[in-house]
């Protein structure tokens, strides 16, 4: 590691006090790098951990681990730390967000912070605890009952709870291994990896100047950075981005654009400093101009939509979401007496039962029909919920070549049709339908113009797309012309493909040929030991496009998911780390 850098050695997540490091970085790389210190990056080292500290091996010296990331907040990456808000939850329910035994373990962790959660509702005094940095009392407030009564399988829980578990989680695994294995935490924005020619690899941060500001040779990495940043938006007249940037000038460049009421990313630098910002400007206009457009129906534009709830109260103003069909179809609640109803697939599912190869386009075609009829009878979200189970047990029928088609194609068109959403969002959601405040509108966007001291969007109608029942088509961006003016554009359209992509690592490491993109263009192309070049291994979304085993992965954001994988790629990482040092120890004929 370059001289001078700082690192942490400590794994709190609410720490940022820097060590001063003093490490040759010639002569004592890590055996171990991981990079990216989200879910993905947490529960790869949790896993390492277990398997360092569990297996008997013939090193004679401490395994050394080397955790970088980009943010001051370790064991959180976006959704779990301080780029989500208070106010932001996860994306479903507790029951379905992790496997059974560590859903026992969280909630035994929530079950010993209950009384602390009740205090605050009933008296209103803010807990001088790490309680008070991770959720809103409005929430215990909506959720009293449930908490009370531990029914926290059904909740909606405040993301930055995991961000906190998480923390704790690396604390006590990091204890456990002391004597055995040394961690340590590296704050550096990496965007150079490159392999060393014998399996190791270089890590470097270069300035825009070209110079090395740091760099640490590792034996082994795991590659855990997450998914790519959100797509882009065309906007004329404007200061648009080059790519994610962390440093006072890109910070300035951010906060230029909110001024003029432009969110591209709703977690740049943080989604409380967006609001915050989005409230100025707001407040700086006639009541008649308070108006949000929300592109997009997915987790993020879920989350806005949660988190400006109050403030869009505050300052009257009116949100319009843009979507393909107006409201997406799974923007809405469960209904009373709801059952799902799936003929098509379950005939399809009975002659593959019969020995005939079940084939991925088979299953797409089957899954939309489903769905469109779903629509039809209004029993949507018992269905999407039906078909999230079939789907993930009908790869036991598929060859590989359609295994091979469900990771880089079909797999992720199904996924776009069964998206789920839930909790206190659609709470919101559906209150301002009814009073008023909040109105969907369908169509695509094309681009926005800024006239004056307003953003005009400009929105394609899709060719035959029937608008959602109780969207509102009489706007004029339907029209595909200059549509009306709005105070705030906000992004909430999803993540770039890797090829796309503005990630100045991705395309670095794209580019030299270090790796290659999945043929899904989602994802990094792996081997069979998720490895995507000598000594990198990677674990998280950039998984996405690979298959093997019996397996396909078409969509790696869930934590269940991530949990699962982290298993098999730190086996593999952590056997490969020993092997390499016992063959510097001398122990092995290299």
């Amino acid at each position: 590691m370059t001289p001078g850098r700082s690192i942490l050695r400590t794994p709190c997540a609410a720490s940022t006090k820097a060590i001063p490091m003093t490490r040759n970085p010639s002569t004592h790389g890590p055996d171990i790098a991981v990079l990216g210190s989200g879910a993905s990056g947490t529960h790869g080292l949790l896993r390492i951990l277990t398997r360092l500290t569990d297996r008997e091996s013939s090193v004679d010296d401490v395994i050394r681990i080397a955790v970088i990331d980009r943010d001051h907040q370790f064991h959180s990456g976006i959704p779990y730390g301080h780029r989500s808000g208070r106010s932001s939850l996860l994306i479903s329910a507790l029951e379905s967000f992790l496997p059974d035994r560590e859903r026992r373990e969280f909630i035994s962790w929530l079950e010993d912070r209950r009384e602390e959660m009740l205090d605050w509702a009933s008296d209103g005094q803010t807990p001088d605890s790490p309680l008070a940095a991770a959720m809103e009392r409005d929430w215990i407030l909506r959720h009293e009952d449930e908490v009370r009564d531990g029914r926290w399988d059904e909740l909606y829980l405040p993301r930055r709870l995991y961000g906190q578990y998480l923390s704790e989680l690396v604390e006590h695994a990091v204890e456990a291994a002391r004597g055995l294995v040394e961690v340590d935490f590296v704050h550096a924005d990496v965007n150079e990896v490159i392999g060393d020619g014998g399996g190791g690899v270089h890590l470097r941060e270069r300035g825009s100047d070209g110079r090395v500001q740091f760099e640490l040779h590792a034996h082994s990495v795991l590659l855990a950075i997450g998914s790519p940043p959100v797509r882009d938006l065309d906007v004329s007249s404007a200061p648009i981005l080059a790519g994610p940037n962390t440093g006072a000038a890109g910070q300035s460049s951010i906060d230029d654009l909110l001024g003029m009421g432009l969110v591209t990313d709703i977690h740049t630098p943080e989604i409380e400093h967006v609001i915050e910002k989005i409230t100025v400007r707001l407040e700086s206009l006639p009541v008649e101009k308070r108006t949000i457009l929300l592109i997009g129906g997915n987790a993020d534009a879920l989350e806005f939509l949660l988190a400006s709830h109050r403030l869009r109260q505050d300052t009257g103003t009116r949100l319009f979401v843009l979507s393909s069909r107006g409201r997406p179809h799974y923007w809405h609640h469960d209904r009373q007496g709801e059952r799902a109803s799936t003929p098509i697939l379950d005939r399809l599912f009975e002659t593959a039962e019969a020995g005939a190869p079940l084939r991925a386009r088979d299953l797409h075609e089957a899954v939309r029909a489903e769905l469109t009829a779903a629509l039809t009878h209004g029993n949507v979200n018992s269905t999407i919920a039906a078909l999230i189970a079939a789907v993930g047990s009908s790869l036991r029928y598929m060859n590989d070549f359609e295994l091979y088609s469900m990771a880089t194609d079909h797999g992720v068109a199904i996924s776009d049709l069964l998206r789920r959403a839930g909790g206190d969002s659609l709470d919101f959601l559906t209150d301002g339908i009814a009073d008023g405040t909040i109105t969907c509108i369908p169509g695509r966007f094309r681009e926005a113009h800024v006239r004056e001291d307003m953003l005009f969007a400009t929105v394609d109608q899709l060719p035959g797309v029937t608008p959602a029942s109780g969207t509102v088509t009489s706007h004029d961006e339907a029209s595909g012309g200059p549509g009306r003016g709005y105070a705030v554009i906000v992004n909430g359209t999803g993540f770039e493909r890797v090829t796309d992509t503005r990630s100045p690592l991705l395309r670095q490491m794209l580019g030299s040929g270090t790796v290659r993109a999945s043929a899904s263009r989602t994802g990094l192309a792996l081997n069979e030991k998720f490895q995507a070049a000598p000594g990198i291994f990677v674990l998280g979304p950039l998984i996405a496009g690979h298959h093997g085993g019996g397996s396909a992965y078409w969509h790696i954001e869930s934590v269940a998911r991530i949990i699962q994988l982290a298993d098999a790629v730190a086996e593999r990482l952590v056997t490969e780390a020993i092997s390499k040092r016992s063959i510097r120890q001398g122990l092995l004929t290299p």
